[in-house]
């Protein structure tokens, strides 16, 4: 696994080559993701797509540390239903409303 550089080193990647620290972020992430089991594979990638997706909409470091620290809030809200309340998270079903064959 790439070693992870010191702080000054990525503070000074942060101010001096912003494409080169963005591209040591998705090799890492990439690698963890490897490193995961088979199944959760596709679901990491997925929310790394979702993330890269909203951390470009963005215009400031301090705006994509924001969203990050949200999206984080908001799945460890989520794992402390799934484990303090099991029956009442597993137990949330969407109703599914059939369309109906009405052309014209």
């Amino acid at each position: 696994m790439t070693e992870l550089p010191d702080f000054d080193r990525l503070l000074w990647l942060a101010k001096n080559a912003p494409d080169k620290l963005d591209a040591l972020q998705k090799k890492l992430s990439q690698e963890v993701i490897n490193e995961a089991s088979q199944t959760n594979q596709a679901n990491l990638n997925c929310l790394l797509h979702d993330l890269e997706k909203r951390l470009a909409l963005c215009d400031s470091p301090n705006q994509r540390c924001q969203l990050v620290s949200s999206l984080m809030f908001q799945k460890l809200a989520i794992l402390n239903q799934v484990y303090n309340q099991p029956e009442q998270f597993f137990s949330n079903k969407a109703k599914v409303i059939p369309l109906g064959n009405k052309l014209g």
